[in-house]
C-alpha cells in the first residue's frame, strides 16, 4: 500500500475537467516528482491530500486515511508546502515556526530550533516579522516547520522555489535522508535537472492526465532522450516551432 494514494481522481472547476482519472501511489522511501506546465492540474492534486480541495469522483489516502472523509487526521500526518506561502504575517519567524509546532502538539523546547535555523540561513531573520520577509524566506520559515515536525508524508508543491542553491542543497540532501528513512516524498518542480538527479520516478501531468510515468533513466530509454528535457517538451506537446517564432522576432 503506498503512503500517498490517488485512485481514480477527477476534478473540474465551472464544468471544466482539470484533473482527468489520474491515478498513483507513492509508497514508503519513494521520492516521485511530479511535473508539469503551468497550469496542468499539479496544485490540484497536491491541495487534495489536506483535503483543502475534495475530488468529484475518486479518492486520494494518506497513510491509508481517506482524506475527504477524514481531512483532520490526514493533516496530522501529512507535511505540505503549497506554492503559494499564506503566512501570519504580523508574527516574527520564531514565534511563527513555535505557533506551528504548538498547533502539532509538538513542544517547540525539545526541538533543534537554532540549529534548523542555522542550516536554512535564518538566525539572522529571527528578529523581523513574517511579512517583512523575501518569498524564499518565507519559503524556508514554513521549511523549518515541516523539517521540526518530521512527518511520514511529505507533499512539496515547487519545494526549489525560490532557494538559494545552498538551500536547494540542503533540501535535496534532506529528501534523500527522508526517503532513506522510510518517508514518502511527492515534489513537483520546473528544474527539470533537479527532478532527474532527485526522483525515483517521475510523472509528467498535462491537462489534467498523467502522460507518462517511470523512473527517469526508462523515461529517456522509452523516448530516445539524452535529458529528461527532451522526454517533457515531447509528452507536454512542445515544438521547435515556438524557438523558430521567438528568432523571427529578432531579424
Amino acid at each position: 500500500m503506498g503512503l500517498i494514494e490517488y485512485i481514480g481522481v477527477w476534478k473540474s472547476y465551472d464544468n471544466t475537467p482539470v484533473i482527468k482519472d489520474v491515478s498513483f501511489k507513492v509508497n514508503a522511501g519513494e521520492i516521485v516528482v511530479l511535473l508539469g506546465p503551468n497550469a496542468s492540474g499539479k496544485s490540484t492534486l497536491f491541495k487534495m491530500t489536506l483535503g483543502v480541495v475534495k475530488p468529484d469522483r475518486g479518492t486520494v489516502k494518506v497513510n491509508g486515511i481517506d482524506v475527504s472523509a477524514n481531512p483532520i487526521e490526514a493533516r496530522r500526518v501529512v507535511g505540505f508546502l503549497p506554492e503559494e506561502i499564506i503566512a501570519y504575517e504580523s508574527l516574527k519567524l520564531e514565534e511563527y515556526v513555535e505557533f506551528i509546532l504548538s498547533v502539532y502538539g509538538i513542544d517547540p523546547g525539545e526541538k533543534p530550533l537554532n540549529e534548523v535555523f542555522d542550516m536554512l540561513g535564518l538566525r539572522e531573520h529571527l528578529g523581523k516579522l513574517l511579512g517583512e520577509l523575501s518569498h524564499g524566506n518565507r519559503r524556508k520559515a514554513l521549511l523549518a516547520t515541516i523539517f521540526l515536525r518530521d512527518p511520514d508524508v511529505l507533499v512539496l508543491d515547487e519545494v526549489f522555489a525560490g532557494l538559494d542553491p545552498a538551500a536547494a542543497k540542503l533540501v535535496k540532501t534532506w529528501l534523500r535522508e527522508k526517503a532513506k528513512h522510510r518517508t514518502a516524498v511527492l515534489v513537483s518542480t520546473h528544474v527539470l535537472p533537479i527532478a532527474e538527479a532527485t526522483a525515483d520516478r517521475v510523472l509528467i501531468i498535462h491537462r489534467g492526465r498523467i502522460v507518462a510515468e517511470g523512473r527517469p533513466g526508462e523515461l529517456k530509454d522509452v523516448f530516445g532522450a539524452k535529458e529528461l528535457e527532451e522526454v517533457f517538451l515531447e509528452v507536454t506537446g512542445y515544438t521547435r516551432e515556438y524557438e523558430d517564432l521567438v528568432r523571427e522576432l529578432y531579424k
